[in-house]
């Protein structure tokens, strides 16, 4: 048994988990559920030095560009970083010496060596993950002393989550840490609503939501072309694009509407995301390899229908078959233009049950039955 109860607990995040705009919401959300279970919560953030990064980004990053172009070997990789966050973390557990247990909400630190008590890692993917599913190769030698410090921290861990299921068989078959779990994902929103006005309000309009910043703008951009076509036979359609700006695209488009980034700590501005989000009758993301996945879980929380690709991460929680949307070939834009075509004229009894779909594949995805399964995990 690794606790037998939890009363206070220590969160390290990338980011202040005060704040909705640290990591996609999950620090705020992952900090919040805990406390409201009665469990005393200690934040500590590790974001790293602003001035240091700056100069780092302009010299010795900038040198690694040159000479790797997909090189993403940041300040926060740095051995400098790591030393001064280990610092901070080191200072925090003397700061909380009640803290029953230290969570940190990344792959890249932990109190190993630092702290008797149990660690627990959780994150998305870890960095050798990313450098090969999504660069699409193999580490550099600038890049071998981050990843060795990765695997040491999941190694010496107590238990280790992933929040997608072939992450963690990743970490797992690459780090041999038979203690890590797939606990299920998480919907990352607390705006309440009410299905029926949403099954309504979705009917009555032919709204089109983009979620992604500029590593998406490659899909954005698609979406636009087949939206361009679309307006053609479907003139009332309007296409809401969330995190990219008009001077990121570069599209001036009758009924395409640019609202650059949302901050969910700003209220007015978490209340627009919202209206968009309850709004729009489909989201649409076809990156490739990636089509922000944690936006359009949320999207499907509040009962919109999808239109993506059917990358791995996705089909292994939802299916190769899903019935609240459908997948389009990537470097289709004539599949995607059918798929928004057929979302725009399909009748209330289909638009019912895709938005009735939606959200019954994520309701479970709450951070209350994820903080619940943790703790069971923490008990075994």
């Amino acid at each position: 048994m690794i606790l037998r109860e939890l009363k206070e607990i220590s969160v390290f995040s990338i980011g202040d988990s005060n704040k909705l705009s640290s990591w996609s919401n999950v620090p705020y959300f992952f900090s919040k559920s805990f406390e409201e279970k009665g469990i005393k919560v200690n934040r500590v953030n590790l974001e790293e030095n602003i001035v240091l990064n700056f100069l780092y980004k302009n010299s010795v990053y900038a040198l690694l560009k040159l000479f790797y172009p997909n090189s993403s070997h940041t300040y926060f990789r740095s051995g400098l970083n790591h030393f001064l966050i280990r610092q901070k973390i080191k200072k925090a557990i003397q700061q909380y010496p009640d803290s029953d247990l230290n969570l940190f909400l990344t792959f890249s630190f932990s109190a190993h060596q630092l702290s008797s008590k149990p660690t627990l890692l959780f994150g998305d993917w870890t960095y050798l993950y990313y450098i090969q599913n999504f660069l699409k190769r193999e580490p550099k030698w600038f890049e071998k002393k981050t990843l060795a410090r990765e695997k040491e921290n999941i190694q010496s861990a107590t238990q280790v989550l992933g929040l997608f299921p072939l992450s963690a068989v990743f970490i797992k078959n690459n780090f041999h840490a038979k203690n890590c779990h797939y606990l299920g994902n998480v919907v990352n929103a607390d705006w309440p609503f009410n299905k029926e006005e949403l099954l309504h309000l979705k009917t009555a309009n032919k709204k089109i939501i983009f979620i992604g910043n500029r590593k998406y703008l490659s899909g954005a951009l698609k979406l636009i072309e087949a939206f361009v076509e679309l307006k053609k036979t479907q003139p009332s359609a309007e296409l809401h694009l969330i995190g990219l700006n008009v001077a990121q695209t570069s599209k001036h488009v009758d009924g395409l509407f640019h609202h650059g980034y949302l901050d969910k700590s700003d209220e007015a501005q978490k209340q627009l995301y919202y209206q968009l989000v309850s709004g729009a009758r489909v989201i649409v993301n076809t990156q490739a390899g990636w089509g922000s996945f944690s936006a359009i879980t949320e999207a499907m929380y509040y009962c919109t229908p999808v239109i993506t690709t059917a990358y791995q991460e996705f089909t292994e929680t939802y299916g190769h078959k899903i019935g609240f949307g459908y997948y389009v070939n990537e470097d289709s834009e004539q599949e995607l233009l059918q798929q928004l075509k057929h979302m725009m004229q399909c009748d209330a009894t289909e638009l019912s049950t895709l938005m009735t779909e939606a959200h019954e594949a994520v309701k479970d995805f709450t951070w209350k039955n994820y903080t619940n399964k943790v703790l069971e995990l923490l008990e075994d």
